[in-house]
């Protein structure tokens, strides 16, 4: 809770501050389909496998009989910041193109936000006493 309630909102303020606002809401589409979709799939999909690859033996440790652990861990693992990439980007020597520093800017701002909130409905119906859990829960929590 610390982090979500003093470390982030510094992070997320300066973020917007040095936003440039034009190229961010001009693609705003672009921005939210390449975060959502994006987040989504990379989070279903590392988990998904991390899951089936515990049934199959080939990881221990992990729950083999639910898959919110394993989803737990594509969620938190799907948010990847570009940190370097955008500061490379953002470079006077490199004169990027600003259309491009925008969507990969405004998609890593908003992949984290729906990391997040992906990581926190998995954790609400995460319960490792061994839940009464079926595979229909997971398109309600989304």
């Amino acid at each position: 809770e610390v982090f979500f309630f003093v470390l982030l909102p510094p992070i997320i303020f300066e973020a917007g501050y040095s936003l440039d606002q034009k190229g961010f809401f001009h693609n705003i589409g672009a921005i939210t389909l390449y975060a959502m979709v994006g987040t989504l799939i990379s989070t279903f999909v590392v988990g998904l496998l991390c899951f089936y690859s515990a049934k199959a033996g080939l990881i221990r440790d992990i729950d083999q009989e639910n898959p919110m652990e394993s989803l737990l861990f594509g969620a938190l693992i799907s948010a990847v910041d570009p940190v370097a990439t955008i500061s490379i980007m953002g470079s006077a020597e490199l004169n990027c193109d600003p259309l491009l520093f925008s969507l990969v800017f405004g998609e890593s701002v908003l992949n984290d936000a729906i990391a997040i909130v992906l990581f926190k409905t998995f954790l609400k119906y995460y319960d490792p006493e061994g839940p009464e859990w079926s595979g229909s829960e997971i398109p309600s929590a989304l």
